[in-house]
Formats: C-alpha cells, sequence, structure tokens
C-alpha cells in the first residue's frame, strides 16, 4: 500500500509541475527535461508514470475536467439557490479555469490536436451529463421544463455551449458575443422546454465569462 500511495503522489508531482510549466512556459516551449528539473526525478522515472509529453497534457486535461464537474457538483446540491439558476451556473461553472493563461485552453483546441479536443468533450459529457440529469429530472417534475429527452437535452446544451463559448470555433469578433449568448439563452430555453424569459438573467453572467 506504501508504494502505491508513494506512485500516486509521485504522479500527480509531475502533473503539478508540467501543469505549470504550460501555463507559465507553453506547452511546446516545455520539454520533459523541464518537469524533471522541477519534480527532481529521473527520465526512467517520468517514463514509467507517462510515455509522452502528450500523455501528461491528456492527463492534465481529465484533471481539468475534473475539477469542473466538482465546482458543478458543489452548485447543483446547494438547494438554496433556485433550480434554474443552479443548472445554469453548473453550466458555467465547468468551463476550464487556467490560472491566468489560455495556454494549456490554445494547445487543447488548436487543429492539429483534434485528438485533444475530442478527449476533453468525451470527459465534460460524460462526467457533466450525469451531474445535471438530476436537476433536470426535478425541473420536468415541477412543471418548469417540459421535454421528451432529457439527457440528450443536457448533452446539447453541454456541447453548444462549448463549441459556441469555450473553444469559439466560429472565431466570434467581441461585438458580436452578446447577441450569441442571448441567440444560445434563447435556444437553451426551447431545448429545455421552459417559459420564455426564463434564462435572461444570465446574460450578464455570460457576458463576463467571455
Amino acid at each position: 500500500m506504501k508504494t502505491v500511495k508513494e506512485g500516486e503522489v509521485r504522479r500527480r508531482e509531475i502533473l503539478v509541475a508540467a501543469r505549470e510549466l504550460f501555463v507559465n512556459k507553453g506547452y511546446d516551449q516545455t520539454s520533459i527535461n523541464d518537469i524533471l528539473k522541477i519534480v527532481d526525478i529521473a527520465k526512467g522515472t517520468f517514463y514509467y508514470y507517462f510515455t509522452s509529453k502528450e500523455e501528461v497534457l491528456e492527463a492534465i486535461i481529465l484533471d481539468i475536467v475534473e475539477e469542473g464537474a466538482r465546482r458543478a457538483e458543489k452548485i447543483v446540491k446547494d438547494k438554496s439557490i433556485p433550480l434554474v439558476s443552479r443548472i445554469m451556473m453548473a453550466i458555467m461553472a465547468q468551463t476550464p479555469e487556467f490560472e491566468g493563461s489560455d495556454e494549456i485552453k490554445e494547445e487543447i483546441h488548436k487543429v492539429e490536436n483534434a485528438k485533444l479536443e475530442h478527449l476533453y468533450v468525451r470527459a465534460m459529457l460524460k462526467r457533466m451529463t450525469p451531474i445535471l440529469q438530476e436537476p433536470v429530472l426535478e425541473g420536468i417534475d415541477q412543471g418548469i421544463f417540459h421535454m421528451d429527452y432529457p439527457i440528450e437535452c443536457t448533452e446539447s446544451i453541454l456541447l453548444l455551449g462549448h463549441m459556441m463559448f469555450d473553444c469559439n470555433v466560429m472565431e466570434f469578433k467581441d461585438e458580436e458575443f452578446p447577441r450569441k449568448i442571448q441567440a444560445f439563452l434563447c435556444n437553451a430555453e426551447r431545448m429545455l422546454g421552459t417559459k420564455e424569459g426564463e434564462l435572461q438573467e444570465f446574460m450578464r453572467m455570460f457576458g463576463q465569462l467571455s
């Protein structure tokens, strides 16, 4: 058990060091040797835990998804927050936080790194959909939402929000975001089957994230 515990600690040390380097120095500019120096380990030790720098980045991406999911879970469990607000705040909470730098985010969304983008999206949907499923079903029971496919609806809203505002594949200009956010909220209302204008209070909150 001690060996397993020490192994988990060592792996975590590598990830923490690599994430800091990727943010501050840049992914392309960071070498495995840079990581070795910070963690103070031999190259063989590194390769015991990871086969490449890309695999380290993949592990960091999964960590980022988990961090967002935990923020979302905390919000969803807070019954003092109105139901609709809980759902929308949880969706916004899963947006990756990169501690003052977009370096990792940009690396994920590079065209040549489609594998990393797919990894993030799959992991995000797998982790976030069950978290949001409970409040969405609660909303159906309360007559707030009206829909036939709650799981698929949740997945669609998560995907649409990610594609429009997280990775911004459309490369919207800053002046376009208010209208795009308005349209996103309008479409989310229709998918959820809630009353018109139910989500408009989130214009300001989404605006702060864009």
